[in-house]
This record gives C-alpha cells, structure tokens and sequence, in this order.
C-alpha cells in the first residue's frame, strides 16, 4: 500500500472519528443517565458500557451516512457492508487515537520524501 494511501485512509478514520463523537456528545447531552458520572460503582460501570456501545454504534451509523461521500476516497473497503462496519468500528476509537495515527504515517512520509532528496542529491555528486 503507498504511504498516499494510507494517510488518505487515516484522514478518512479521523474525519468519521471526529463526527461520531459528536454524534454521542449530542445523544449524550439528552441523556441524564449518559451525561452524569455516577458514585455508585455498578450504575457508574453501565453508564460507561452503555457510552461504549454508543460510540460503537455512532461510529457505524456515520460510516454508513458517509458511505456515499468516502466510497470513491476508500473503495475497497466502503464497497462491501462488513467494510461500513470495520470502518464504523475503528472510528469509534476516538479521534485523538486517530490523530495520533495521522501524525505517526505523515512523520512516515515525511521521512520516505528526506530520503528520496538525500538519494538524489547523492546521485548528483
């Protein structure tokens, strides 16, 4: 897979990421249960369960409304329902995760350009 590629995938994840937080902090403010930490261990354990399978499934339902719009961006894998899910599921990750990743593959390509100068500038000389 070029480097091009994958940051374009990357961009896609954090770009799905960012909208599906959103998505459960505007759910989550409706929400008392959701929206207020608990002092009682069990209730505060079923909050933090229930946020993690809204993230999940917002990460889902925003790969899907997007599926129009990154089906040309990441084809191979918007093509195919499994594909919305997969990309549904990682980004409910979190988009600091995604971040992170974003800044780790341009630090790549940032990298693969330095060395394509430097072995050209050596072949020059």
């Amino acid at each position: 897979m070029d480097i091009g590629n994958l940051s374009t995938i990357v961009s896609v994840l954090v770009a799905l990421s960012v909208a599906s937080e959103r998505l459960v902090e505007i759910i989550k403010g409706l929400s008392s249960f959701l929206n207020t930490e608990n002092s009682a261990p069990t209730k505060e354990r079923l909050r933090r369960a229930a946020l993690q399978a809204l993230a999940i499934l917002a990460g889902i339902v925003t790969a899907l409304l997007a599926h129009p719009v990154i089906k040309d961006v990441v084809p191979g894998l918007s093509s195919h329902p499994t594909g919305i899910v997969a990309l549904g599921l990682l980004a409910s990750g979190g988009s600091g995760f995604w971040n992170a990743i974003l800044g780790y593959v341009l630090n790549v390509k940032d990298i693969k350009k330095a060395e394509a100068v430097a072995k050209k500038t050596a072949l020059k000389t």
